[in-house]
């Protein structure tokens, strides 16, 4: 009997928002899918990460969920949303190497990390 479940040390700060999507996508082509994320470990389950599957972090600023706004704009895009990581981001994930990123303007991208500068800066 092979377990679903697959529990990984999260190898890096959360933070660290390329590095992670990097990881969960190097993940995914493994055959793993994240279903719960923080910052000491990850759980995965097993055989229903698609290889080639994108990730990306937005941050939660403050908010338990996404607009529904933003939810709809980007499953029109190709992009489906993954949960929350740790109550600091969204995490959304597409399997179609056809999809647009999220951000494609440095600017847009650096102004939507602005509340969690603002939450480290805090800390």
């Amino acid at each position: 009997m092979t377990l679903k479940n697959v529990f990984k040390l999260t190898p890096m700060s959360l933070y660290n928002i390329q590095g992670l999507e990097r990881w969960l996508e190097e993940r995914a082509d493994e055959g793993l899918f994240p279903v719960w994320i923080n910052g000491d470990f990850t759980q995965f389950h097993r055989d229903e990460g698609v290889p080639g599957t994108r990730f990306r972090l937005e941050t939660a600023n403050g908010e338990e969920f996404p607009e529904t706004d933003r939810l709809e704009l980007y499953r029109q895009a190709g992009w489906d949303y993954g949960g929350t990581v740790s109550k600091m981001y969204f995490l959304f994930y597409a399997t179609n190497p056809g999809a647009p990123e999220l951000h494609t303007d440095p600017v847009t991208r650096g102004l939507s990390l602005d509340w969690l500068a603002r939450q480290v800066q805090r800390a």
